[in-house]
């Protein structure tokens, strides 16, 4: 996992036309001490390594490298799969059902374009399952799928776009299980760019009017990894998907772009006068 993350971080960071074979692989070293988070020995915990901790990595190296090649760096992106596992037995008819879902991120703003709006996250060949399937399939009703406004980090180039899911339960009972990321710790900027948005988990309990975190609601330790928690029906849940960071300095971004945001929701009006100094008057003019 380590070097396959090293590997990908540099790789994206040099020519794309060079083919992936071994002789690009031989320039690069990889060290990772036995017993580290990037080599754990038994009997730490080795999970989500394809997930959650290869995207860090490559983070890690790109933010390592920003200084020295800025043009071909980007700033953080969302960095989880959101990695949602449920399961349980149709109260309908009685059949077993099971599903791994996961969630797009936004990407970082590079230096000459905006970040990806939710999309997998960077070592990611998956995609997310179609509502028209997961609601067929799945005892869940999605009541909400939106990109989030404002999660996008400014910058010259914003980053990409996170987005909310929201479901309600259909059954009478699901497990669920989840390992995501970027609850506490936003998607950073780089040059000037401002950090994206948070990702969340949200749960609000039938007959109740407040959404709750994991923590809050289960007495988890983490709002963002647990196991077992048991949903029932008439419960809502949230899936927060977090946004990109953006590179370059917000007030270099140009004005066209800033008013197509706007326009697609991307970004508001206080969001535009507090992070890129245009105000409402100057959107009236057009």
């Amino acid at each position: 996992m380590a070097t396959s993350a090293a590997y990908n971080a540099v790789l994206h960071m040099t020519d794309p036309s060079i083919p992936r074979n071994s002789g690009c692989f031989r320039p690069i070293r990889v060290l990772a001490p036995p017993g580290t988070i990037v080599n754990v020995d038994y009997p730490g915990p080795e999970v989500g390594g394809n997930t959650e901790t290869h995207p860090r990595i490559v983070g890690t190296i790109m933010g390592a490298m920003a200084d020295a090649i800025p043009n071909r760096t980007m700033a953080a992106e969302g960095g989880t799969h959101s990695n949602l596992v449920f399961g349980g037995a149709d109260a309908e008819t009685g059949d077993f059902f099971i599903c791994y879902d996961i969630a797009g991120v936004g990407w970082g703003g590079r230096a000459f374009a905006d970040g990806n709006d939710a999309v997998d996250s960077i070592n990611g060949n998956c995609r997310p399952t179609p509502i028209e399937v997961f609601e067929t399939r799945f005892p869940w009703r999605v009541e909400y799928l939106a990109f989030d406004t404002d999660s996008a980090g400014a910058g010259k180039f914003r980053g990409g776009v996170g987005y909310t899911k929201q479901m309600i339960c259909l059954n009478d009972e699901i497990i669920c299980s989840q390992m995501t990321d970027r609850h506490v710790f936003a998607p950073w900027g780089l040059h000037g760019g401002k950090q994206g948005g948070l990702g969340a988990t949200l749960i609000l309990k039938a007959a109740t009017k407040e959404w709750q975190n994991m923590s809050q609601a289960f007495g988890k330790k983490s709002t963002s990894r647990y196991s077992n928690v048991r949903i029932t029906k008439g419960d809502r849940l949230r899936l927060v998907s977090p946004g990109g960071g953006g590179y370059g300095e917000p007030k270099d971004r140009q004005r066209e772009l800033i008013v197509s945001d706007i326009k697609q929701g991307n970004v508001s009006l206080t969001g535009a006068e507090r992070d890129y100094g245009y105000s409402e008057e100057q959107h009236e003019i057009l």
